[in-house]
């Protein structure tokens, strides 16, 4: 993207605050290292493994309930979108974004190193434009119009 995704559009913060308003508890942010701990406010973890899969399978064994993600590429993501996933939401092109699903920490992950394998075992569910996610500048341009 040429820019941190995690800044870009403040999208951390306003996530933040959609998860809050989709009723929250708990909002924990994956920052990576833990000299990107500093860059946001609220309860950070740190990576602790090779892969981000690893990561949030080691997180995710340590918590209970319903767990709501919100990667941090999800420039469209709000509380509409979150008060209705169940599961592993589809983009409006019909790809899976494992990274925005809604399960509970007793669901079958697969550990692994890769997301897609790690939540096979979670149904998919609708999710449209709002599910998208944005790796290139060219998609993020491609959103930009949706953006509030």
């Amino acid at each position: 993207m040429g820019e941190d995704k995690s800044l870009l559009n403040s999208n951390v913060e306003r996530l933040y605050r959609e998860l809050e308003a989709s009723g929250c508890n708990r909002i924990i942010i994956m920052c990576g290292s833990e000299n990107r701990a500093n860059l946001f406010s609220g309860e950070c973890c740190i990576d602790t493994k090779d892969t981000l899969a690893e990561s949030l399978f080691e997180l995710i064994s340590t918590l209970q309930g319903t767990l709501q993600l919100a990667p941090c590429d999800a420039y469209l993501a709000d509380v509409e979108l979150f008060s209705k996933i169940q599961g592993v939401p589809l983009d409006d092109k019909g790809k899976r974004q494992p990274l925005l699903a809604r399960f509970e920490c007793e669901d079958e992950l697969i550990q692994s190193q890769k997301i897609s394998e790690m939540f096979q075992n979670i149904p998919s569910c609708e999710g449209g434009i709002k599910a998208r996610n944005t790796n290139t500048p060219e998609e993020f341009k491609e959103i930009q119009s949706f953006l509030r």
